[in-house]
């Protein structure tokens, strides 16, 4: 209600967008989150399902909005040549003909597949994500949540097995790494060290004192142990909570699909 004799607010949802966008590219113009005389390149980070992809994109939030720089989710689609930081919740969805011409320092994240399997079990019973909901003829028209939920525990992590070798697992196998453009980073070692892992990350980016040190005050915030970016969304995040979870044919059964995937990522000795 207004006050008698006063005009009508004009602000709309329009003009606050158009007010919130003009303001972005005033800080994109006149700040910098780059060292000194370093160019300002496309950044990407490639993560994947359950391995701290919310923490981290809420992480980096904190650190491009300050700057005015732009984000792109990327599936399949091209990435938009004014975007600032790429960011692939799937890494599979990653190829380089999408960067072009432009240079680019990018980051990716793995974690124990094991861990992975106990994680996305226990998310897809619970979520609200639209995919988990969708009835699949695989699953009798079930969709894949209905289907965990008419299982044993040891026959969903059975069926979260076959649904993660095909999924993430794939991705992460067919990875290539060590390429010289990213920065290999562990799940493990971020719970382990949430502060020590994004330092190196933003100063791999190329990040200044100041724009790091904005970085480091969100990774306080968001912290892991403090509930992280979303404290609905991660249940447990414990490394290792596989081996109260998974029984020896679970194992069996996630090596002979992945092709040994937990010791080709180094999670296992050949001979463990």
């Amino acid at each position: 209600m207004t006050e008698r004799g006063s005009a009508p607010s004009t602000v709309t949802p329009l003009h606050a967008r158009v007010r919130k966008g003009a303001q972005q590219r005033v800080r994109r113009a006149t700040t910098n989150p780059f060292e000194s005389g370093s160019e300002r390149v496309l950044l990407v980070h490639c993560g994947y399902h359950k391995a701290a992809t919310v923490w981290f994109r809420a992480v980096l939030l904190e650190v491009i909005r300050h700057y005015g720089l732009r984000r792109q989710e990327v599936r399949f689609d091209p990435i938009r040549p004014d975007t600032d930081l790429a960011f692939y919740q799937n890494c599979g969805s990653f190829h380089r003909d999408q960067v072009e011409s432009r240079q680019f320092r990018g980051s990716h994240l793995i974690r124990d597949p094991r861990d992975l399997v106990v994680s996305g079990y226990e998310y897809h019973l619970v979520t609200v994500e639209k995919w988990v909901h969708r009835p699949n003829p695989k699953y009798g028209g079930l969709s894949h949540q209905e289907h965990l939920r008419t299982l044993s525990e040891h026959d969903g992590l059975m069926s979260e097995i076959e649904w993660f070798a095909r999924a993430t697992g794939a991705a992460m196998g067919a990875w290539v790494y060590h390429q010289p453009e990213f920065l290999e980073l562990r799940y493990e070692n971020a719970m382990a060290d949430e502060a020590s892992t994004f330092e190196k990350l933003f100063r791999w980016y190329g990040f200044n004192d100041h724009a790091t040190t904005i970085g480091l005050d969100a990774v306080d915030r968001l912290s892991l142990r403090r509930g992280g970016a979303a404290p609905n969304h991660a249940r447990s995040g414990r490394p290792g909570e596989w081996q109260t979870r998974l029984e020896p044919d679970h194992l069996e059964r996630l090596r002979d699909l992945t092709d040994d995937l937990v010791v080709r990522l180094g999670y296992e000795d050949a001979s463990g």
